[in-house]
């Protein structure tokens, strides 16, 4: 294989864990021709942005973004970088050996985007189980098959931003959006088990039913206004077809308040009892905690409706939203 450049982009907003994450990165400098490592601040507060630009310097680049948006601050990365593969990980992961190596071996096999694999830092019972529901769907999958996109763990190919970028307007699904994008627009996606990553997942489960309830809103706008993508997951298309009959029903958006709502309550009594639970029962409860939380985001969307936060479907402010 052929020398290749490698760019990395870090978005990071008040996040400590960003120094470690890069240097996680820094490691893996001889598996590429040249390592450009790029960290996008993307509107912390004075102080931590004061920390950013005294710690990076000489192998890291400090960028800038005040805009709020982390699809936004990726692509003015994507601008930035001079890599002729560019990787994505996020301020709350660590790289394993191998990673850049591993992701170019899958680009130089034929694919135009690599999906790596995140395992999970930590070992307490409720990151146990949300590893557990984040794997579900890789355990089906063969190295080089097509997969719904994830940057916190991915690396592309520059000549595919020549055709498309991340969607800016919005805070979730931007990632998935880019992916299936890709795939109609002619690129392929493979997944590839051994670029790995290690994510720090909250130890919070109203926290993860709140987002999966974002991440079912942002599915069913991604669904509704980009009807040529084909999801790789069966019940997705299910999903659509089902919500967009439902939601302009009268009282529907009634019904998807009790789905976030029965989420979030279910959430809170499995944080509880996690750790005296079977992991089986956990994981089904969970599943199905994750279930009913993407069925109220699907059923809340309406063309034009504001994107919601987990903060507002909490109903408690978060320091990241």
């Amino acid at each position: 294989m052929n020398p290749v450049a490698v760019s990395v982009i870090i978005p990071v907003r008040d996040d400590p864990r960003v120094f470690r994450a890069v240097e996680s990165v820094l490691a893996c400098a001889g598996e590429a021709a040249s390592l450009q490592v790029i960290v996008v601040d993307n509107g912390s507060p004075p102080a931590f942005a004061e920390d950013l630009r005294t710690r990076f310097g000489g192998d890291v680049e400090l960028m800038e973004v005040a805009a709020p948006g982390v699809y936004g601050a990726r692509n003015r990365g994507i601008e930035a970088s001079n890599g002729d593969v560019i990787f994505f990980t996020d301020a709350d992961c660590l790289i394993r050996p191998g990673w850049v190596a591993a992701g170019l071996e899958t680009i130089a096999a034929g694919a135009d985007i690599a999906q790596g694999y995140s395992g999970s830092l930590g070992d307490s019972p409720v990151r146990r189980l949300i590893q557990l529901r984040y794997e579900a769907h890789l355990r089906r999958l063969a190295p080089g098959d097509p997969t719904e996109c994830d940057t916190r763990n991915l690396a592309v190919h520059r000549r595919v931003f020549e055709t498309i970028r991340f969607e800016e307007g919005y805070r979730r699904v931007g990632d998935t959006e880019f992916g299936l994008c890709a795939e109609v627009a002619g690129f392929r996606v493979g997944y590839q088990p051994r670029m790995r990553v290690d994510h720090e997942h909250e130890d919070d489960l109203p926290l993860f039913a709140a987002k999966q309830v974002c991440h079912g809103w942002g599915a069913q706008r991604l669904m509704q206004q980009h009807p040529e993508v084909e999801w790789h997951g069966g019940h997705l298309k299910a999903v659509s077809r089902v919500s967009k009959r439902l939601a302009p029903r009268a009282g529907m958006n009634l019904i998807a308040r009790a789905c976030s709502r029965g989420s979030v309550w279910n959430a809170a009594l499995l944080q509880r009892c996690a750790g005296r639970l079977p992991v089986a029962v956990g994981f089904w409860w969970l599943t199905g905690i994750d279930k009913l939380a993407a069925l109220g985001g699907h059923l809340a969307y309406l063309p034009g409706s504001p994107e919601p936060s987990p903060s507002e479907v909490l109903r408690r402010r978060l320091s990241r939203d």
